[in-house]
């Protein structure tokens, strides 16, 4: 659990966001850890040390299409973290840059217990 906790711990000073989300009975059901980095959202979804997920989505998309990353890992939330963060920089001659896999549970706005409400025309 130490060696968990410390990557968990790794990713909020690499600049993660964290967001607690819940079951239907308010219990804690996963955490998802999440960055934006120029032009992608690189997100974590775990359910326990050995079960995460974890891609780099574009951060901008066809909502009327389902959610791709252009770079998925599952496994022990330790690997995730490792592989998550030697992902090279967005933009950068190694970084994944081709649509790959569907990845609507890594999406950050597809996960949240609401919708957002935006005027026609307005960017978040």
């Amino acid at each position: 659990m130490d060696l968990a906790l410390s990557k968990v711990i790794e990713l909020r000073e690499s600049g993660f966001k964290f967001l607690h989300l819940r079951d239907e009975d308010g219990q804690l059901d996963r955490i998802m850890g999440f960055r934006q980095r120029r032009g992608f959202v690189d997100s974590i979804l775990f359910w326990s040390e050995t079960q995460a997920r974890a891609g780099r989505l574009p951060a901008m998309r066809d909502t009327s299409r389902p959610v791709q990353a252009v770079w998925i890992y599952e496994g022990p939330l330790v690997e995730a973290v490792d592989r998550l963060l030697d992902l090279p920089e967005p933009g950068s001659r190694f970084a994944p840059n081709l649509l790959k896999r569907t990845a609507s549970d890594l999406a950050v706005i597809s996960t949240l217990p609401f919708k957002l409400k935006l005027p026609p025309g307005a960017i978040a």
